[in-house]
């Protein structure tokens, strides 16, 4: 089987991080059939003066094509204005993948396409599928059908996209509910949880772990890894922290990551007089985020959406228990052996969901149990499966 994957969520020489587990799924489809993958980008003026503006930069110096872990990728621009051009996304991005598509495929001959993000990438498939005659199957991952789906606009080219689509794959029950809520056949829709890496998440020694990070903590730690973003509502577990305070619950939190949130946040640890007890790390790389999660003792994640977050599969593959609110597959994952669920943007049940988590007794091993199925080879098995199901029939 020749396979096709368009997604703008795979890593550039530039960006190595970028859509990282997309990669993972793609090296693991390559056992089953040769993948080459189509990263559209926007296209940006290669204008060194514009350094400020270095992630848009990157963009200009992404090479139309490069290889990376022997997948073939190509990488066409497409203008678009970010913000004012938004409905018109998809529509851009079609324009900018088709000749190419077309090109690979008079070449190879695919026997299907997999779109990875309902909109725009989907949509932009979508929108050219009909003159190339390859089955088409898109992925939903979580706030592409959470938030894309609520404009009246993006709306209805989503539907209308998944009508003309030969199956869908989404990576958790809740986001199937939705679609067959949307009018979508149950019969069409797959769900594919995504996997964990085994090689980067497991139990490792916490004091070693630690030791590595030059962590001396004196209280029970807790864990955030994820964007800085509206939707993951770290507010609430700042708040949270407060209220464990104020009760003279004394733990400590470490926020990994970045995004345009990261001065509202730390204004509000300083307001709280909590400087002692959050930490904001910034941006670690993919590699270093397993010895965070050996060092932690619970990860936290409070979101107010999410799909199939990675993050918590990779802690609970870490052996470490999980405090998350009850969203995406997250009530799917996390039993009571493995972590504590809480309603989104509730600070009194997050603070006792920390004060519950620190007064059980976790065991490690029935931790990683719960999730041992979970691998990217059994994903991309599942992914395997769904399209020659439709090549054959």
């Amino acid at each position: 089987m020749k396979l096709l994957l368009v997604t703008n969520l795979f890593p550039t020489p530039y960006d190595p991080e970028r859509g990282v587990f997309t990669l993972q799924l793609a090296k693991r489809l390559q056992k089953h059939c040769k993948v080459t993958v189509i990263c559209p980008l926007p296209w940006f003026p290669n204008f060194k003066f514009l350094h400020s503006v270095n992630k848009w930069l990157q963009y200009s110096q992404v090479p139309e094509k490069y290889e990376i872990e022997g997948i073939s990728v190509y990488s066409p621009k497409y203008f678009v204005i970010p913000k004012l051009s938004e409905n018109f996304h998809a529509s851009l991005m079609s324009h900018g993948i088709f000749s190419c598509i077309k090109k690979l495929h008079c070449k190879e001959k695919f026997d299907a396409i997999n779109s990875q993000w309902f909109y725009p990438d989907s949509v932009a498939v979508d929108k050219i599928i009909k003159t190339l005659n390859i089955p088409h199957i898109p992925t939903g991952l979580g706030s592409d059908i959470n938030r894309e789906m609520q404009s009246p606009v993006k709306h209805k080219m989503i539907i209308n996209m998944l009508q003309n689509s030969d199956a869908i794959t989404v990576v958790s029950n809740n986001l199937k509910k939705e679609l067959i809520n949307h009018g979508i056949d149950n019969k069409k829709v797959s769900v594919i949880p995504n996997g964990i890496d085994t090689e980067k998440f497991k139990i490792l020694n916490k004091k070693e772990c630690r030791k590595r990070l030059n962590l001396t903590l004196e209280h029970p730690m807790i864990l955030y890894v994820g964007r800085l973003s509206e939707e993951k509502s770290i507010t609430t577990l700042i708040k949270a922290m407060h209220h464990l305070k104020t009760n003279n619950t004394s733990v400590t939190a470490y926020i990994l990551g970045e995004g345009r949130l990261l001065d509202d946040l730390q204004s509000e640890t300083i307001t709280l007089g909590l400087e002692d007890n959050i930490h904001f790390i910034g941006k670690v790389e993919h590699d270093e985020v397993g010895t965070w999660m050996g060092a932690t003792d619970y990860l936290c994640l409070p979101s107010v959406m999410e799909g199939c977050p990675n993050v918590i599969l990779e802690a609970l593959g870490s052996g470490r228990p999980v405090i998350a609110s009850t969203v995406g597959a997250i009530p799917d994952i996390v039993t009571d052996q493995s972590g504590i669920l809480f309603t989104p943007e509730n600070v009194s049940e997050l603070s006792n969901a920390i004060n519950q988590a620190i007064d059980k007794e976790w065991n490690e091993d029935e931790i990683l149990k719960s999730v041992e199925l979970l691998s990217w080879e059994h994903a991309a098995e599942n992914y395997y499966n769904v399209f020659k199901s439709i090549i054959t029939q």
